[in-house]
């Protein structure tokens, strides 16, 4: 099989769930190559229409080989392809996006495009013709003139963001229809308060006729009495850390691993999502440095018990000199000599890259096995983190109010340094809590902060063994 990672995110935003529509699998899919004209390739299936803010574009598949039984199958895929592509390319994008699947396509112009083929395994053939004007609703408009390599890893670099796919409830206010956006909230069902509810009506007050039909009445009351009794006064402070407190816990629900309702199309996304972040763990040439390094604290010993003889065979085959001298220095130089000259032939590059994954994050786990007492308290670990990105990786993982809880335990330089890394609504939300103003109850509940505290630390120390936060020093 060959798929290219430009190619499998693609596939996933614009043919959610093709594969269950066909009686064969999809073995290959090609690299995006500039559209000929000229190309006499088989006729459009169907045409996909998309509307997202100023932009009007048409993405064609079009397909060689197909049996009728298949084509009618793929008939009948249209109509929820419209709905998951409309999900998945708002919560992308981050705009309000509609798509409408034509079956029937009329003659259009051919316009600047790049085509990507699918190989069936029956030997049919899937073209996807994507015009140059949709990779700019992720990237910059200067990547249309660079070409399709360039596009590629734009595209991975896009999706490779922390905040990637990061839902924002408003496009999805505008743009999913009446049903979708009842199924939207039912997911929330028991994680909204009606003090957020008030806060979505008055932050999308063009929109509260809408919300009110999608949420349960119940809950609208709720909000509308809570705002004619408390008289509140509501800043737009306040509205930023509502909005993006539904946003988190719809991150939390697009993300899972058993995505719910109307989040079922970000099951692929998630799944290619999680494969890139992966195999960006481990920068190119830090392998090797991790390896010699983790070979004086007896880290690199305890590893090769963790990762098995295979695994490590595999990762540590053609090893440096340098990493050499720091295997000698925890097993003998007959093991030495296996390891990296492993019998068995010479692995694949997927084979060797998940090899190495799997072994760095072994000598990460076997690190912090070693952290000596104390050293896994949420404050030094806090202090250890080495970029700002990471404070907002902790964020995406953790949520605010974990975060917020657990910084009760900890001293005024480790907050200021980790708010200085958070975004602005979430800062403000974490400040509040902080100051008293959000969940006064905490205040003094020690237990709870501890707890915190103590849920915080694994979070990050699992974040450093898949090698999404770094630890400086």
């Amino acid at each position: 099989m060959r798929f290219t990672m430009p190619s499998r995110l693609l596939t996933n935003l614009l043919l959610p769930g093709l594969e269950e529509h066909l009686d064969s699998r999809i073995v290959a899919l090609s690299p995006l190559v500039p559209s000929d004209p000229h190309d006499p390739f088989a006729p459009p299936v169907f045409i996909i229409s998309i509307a997202s803010e100023r932009r009007r574009l048409s993405v064609t598949l079009a397909a060689d080989g197909l049996s009728g039984e298949t084509l009618t199958k793929l008939s009948g895929f249209a109509g929820p392809l419209e709905k998951a592509v409309s999900l998945l390319l708002c919560i992308a994008s981050g705009m309000p996006a509609t798509v409408r699947v034509l079956t029937a396509p009329a003659y259009a112009e051919p316009v600047a495009s790049y085509i990507m083929d699918m190989s069936i395994s029956d030997g049919a053939c899937f073209r996807l013709v994507i015009p140059f004007d949709f990779f700019e609703l992720f990237l910059p408009a200067q990547y249309r003139d660079e070409g399709p390599e360039r596009i590629g890893e734009g595209i991975i670099e896009y999706f490779l963001a922390t905040r990637a796919c990061f839902p924002r409830i408003g496009p999805l206010i505008e743009s999913l229809p009446p049903r979708e956006l009842e199924a939207l909230f039912h997911t929330l069902r028991g994680r909204l308060s009606a003090y957020q509810v008030l806060l979505l009506f008055r932050a999308f007050p063009e929109y509260e006729d809408r919300l009110c039909a999608s949420l349960p009445d119940a809950l609208v009351r709720e909000a509308h009495d809570l705002a004619a009794v408390r008289r509140l006064r509501i800043t737009r402070r306040d509205l930023a850390g509502g909005v993006y407190s539904v946003d988190e816990e719809l991150h939390r629900l697009a993300l899972s691993a058993e995505a719910p309702g109307v989040f079922a199309p970000m099951r692929g996304i998630r799944a290619v999502i999680l494969d890139l972040r992966l195999a960006r763990s481990l920068p190119d040439g830090d392998f090797w440095s991790l390896c010699e390094s983790s070979g004086r604290d007896g880290s690199l010993y305890e590893a090769l018990g963790l990762c098995g003889e295979r695994t490590a065979g595999i990762a540590l085959a053609g090893a440096p000199p340098s990493c050499i001298e720091a295997l000698r220095t925890c097993v003998s130089g007959r093991t030495v000599e296996a390891l990296v000259n492993p019998a068995g032939g010479t692995a694949s590059a997927t084979e060797l890259s998940g090899s190495r994954v799997r072994f760095a994050s072994a000598v990460r786990k076997a690190r912090v096995r070693r952290f000596a007492s104390g050293r896994t308290d949420i404050s030094f670990l806090l202090s250890r983190l080495a970029e700002t990105r990471d404070y907002d990786a902790l964020l995406v993982d953790a949520g605010w109010f974990l975060i917020a809880t657990a910084l009760k335990g900890v001293g005024t330089g480790t907050r200021r340094r980790l708010l200085a890394g958070v975004v602005p609504p979430a800062r403000c939300l974490i400040e509040d809590v902080l100051a008293g103003t959000i969940n006064p109850d905490i205040l003094h509940d020690e237990l709870q902060v501890r707890r915190a505290g103590e849920e915080l630390s694994a979070r990050v120390l699992a974040l450093y063994e898949r090698g999404a936060i770094r630890f400086s020093g």
